[in-house]
């Protein structure tokens, strides 16, 4: 399974904020440090604050922060939210694509069995535990953002 690049960079953005702690960040400090384009950015930052992850502050001294402790965040129900409907495989397309072995195939089952399970694994995460698992993690972020 592949996560989207909408996932990866909420996921990406959360980190930095859970990094950085009362400072604000801005969408394009988290765009240029990751060299993707600022339109799609900020569509992640929309969503994470539609969600109610992060705070958005507007102006020259604005940016953004997290809404929630780190501890409360669970990585498993972020993931679960933007990746669910994606499809795996043709047949799991919304319009049942155009497999012609859909009729007979229990491809989709064990598949959907493996897409939970996956979920499953990243409930018992949270931005805390990925952030206190590699001491690094923190003083890596806080380079590439001083680096901007």
């Amino acid at each position: 399974m592949q996560l989207s690049k909408f996932t990866d960079y909420s996921l990406r953005t959360l980190l930095h904020l859970a990094a950085t702690g009362d400072t604000l960040m801005s969408t394009k400090n988290i765009a240029d440090i990751h060299d993707a384009r600022y339109n799609h950015l900020a569509k992640v930052t929309q969503w994470l604050a539609n969600e109610g992850y992060i705070r958005t502050q507007r102006g020259r001294a604005g940016g953004m922060e997290l809404a929630l402790k780190p501890e409360k965040i669970n990585i498993g129900t972020i993931t679960r939210k933007l990746e669910q409907k994606s499809a795996l495989v043709e047949c799991m397309q919304a319009d049942g694509g155009n497999c012609k072995l859909s009729p007979a195939c229990g491809l989709s089952v064990a598949l959907n069995s493996a897409r939970e399970a996956f979920f499953d694994v990243l409930d018992g995460y949270s931005l805390a535990d990925l952030i206190s698992a590699q001491p690094q993690m923190i003083n890596l972020l806080l380079t590439l953002h001083e680096d901007q």
